[in-house]
Formats: structure tokens, C-alpha cells, sequence
């Protein structure tokens, strides 16, 4: 997986990413994050995206992925998403 530098950081970000609200919305089970988001890691991505209005997604995320802290980057998203206010 190609990588790049993240600003002026020593950290270096996948060019590709994963989009955690399908797995918020879906009703994605802790066992198919856990699958899905280890094969990712595993092929060298290291970007996964979230958000509070992601359904469940974030929490999935963080009970699937608690143990590879060292091998990601979260972005958490703080805003209002309108399509649910």
C-alpha cells in the first residue's frame, strides 16, 4: 500500500482509507469489523474515518481495533450531520 507523509509529522498515511459509516448503518457485527478492518491493516492501510453520526461505527472501531493503536490513524469527525437532525 502506497503511503504518504501526514503534514510536517513523522507519520506516514495510506493513500487509500476506510469509510467506517457503512459499517455504523449496516448493523456490521463486531466479529465482521474486526475481519474487515484486520484485513485492511494487514494489507497496509492505515486510515480509518468515523464519525458520532455514524450509527454504532465508532464504537465497533474502537472494541475491534483497541489492540493495533500502533498501526493506525483515526479520524474522527466532529460536526453535525444534517441528514439526522
Amino acid at each position: 500500500m502506497e503511503k504518504r507523509a501526514f503534514g510536517k509529522t513523522d507519520m506516514e498515511v495510506s493513500v487509500l482509507g476506510f469509510g467506517g459509516a457503512e459499517i455504523g448503518f449496516s448493523g456490521a457485527t463486531a466479529e465482521t469489523v474486526d475481519r474487515l478492518l484486520g484485513s485492511a491493516l494487514d494489507a497496509g492501510l492505515n486510515f480509518i474515518d468515523t464519525a458520532e453520526c455514524y450509527g454504532n461505527s465508532e464504537e465497533l472501531i474502537g472494541k475491534t481495533m483497541s489492540h493495533e493503536k500502533e498501526r493506525l490513524l483515526l479520524d474522527y469527525q466532529v460536526r453535525t450531520c444534517l441528514w439526522i437532525v
